[in-house]
């Protein structure tokens, strides 16, 4: 299988420093998942809300729109200065894998805050339904993202993580 000659040896500093802030922002967005929930039925219904779930609602929602800015420099990033070679001793199987697996996980970086974005802002409740039903797939993506990270390193014997927390 050929596969095209990237321009770098590892990712650059900015693509690391983003990963890592999205890995970090969607925690946060694990963590206060439920106020964003209160603030978004207190909206809906017209009724009070406490001062600690609209605080963390909006930084639900403040979280979410970083994480879309974010993944769109990391793409930007990615195809201004390229991506580090795939390892060469992976098999096929493993290769096409993680570029599906990758590609899902973008597109879900940018459709989940767009339709959080839409479903506020707008006031679109079928957006909120589809922001919300995305959430799932994206953890299941992740944990494969994450096993398939743990294979490289400790079943292919390659690299990989290395390259996510050093520049090339």
């Amino acid at each position: 299988m050929e596969r095209v000659s990237p321009r770098r040896t590892g990712w650059s500093r900015l693509n690391i420093w983003m990963h890592w802030l999205i890995v970090a922002l969607i925690l946060v967005q694990y963590i206060d998942h439920e106020s964003m929930v209160a603030m978004w039925r207190s909206f809906r219904r017209g009724t009070e809300l406490s001062s600690t779930d609209q605080t963390l609602g909006w930084v639900h929602i403040i979280a979410g729109t970083l994480v879309l800015v974010f993944a769109a420099v990391r793409l930007w990033d990615r195809f201004a200065r390229g991506r580090p070679p795939y390892p060469e001793n992976e098999p096929s199987w493993a290769y096409w894998l993680a570029k599906v697996t990758h590609g899902l996980i973008y597109a879900l970086l940018f459709v989940i805050p767009v339709t959080g974005l839409v479903a506020w802002f707008g006031n679109v409740p079928p957006a909120g339904e589809v922001h919300e039903f995305l959430w799932n797939p994206l953890l299941v993506l992740i944990a494969l993202h994450i096993l398939g990270a743990l294979a490289q390193q400790f079943w292919f014997k390659t690299d990989v993580l290395r390259r996510i927390v050093r520049p090339g």
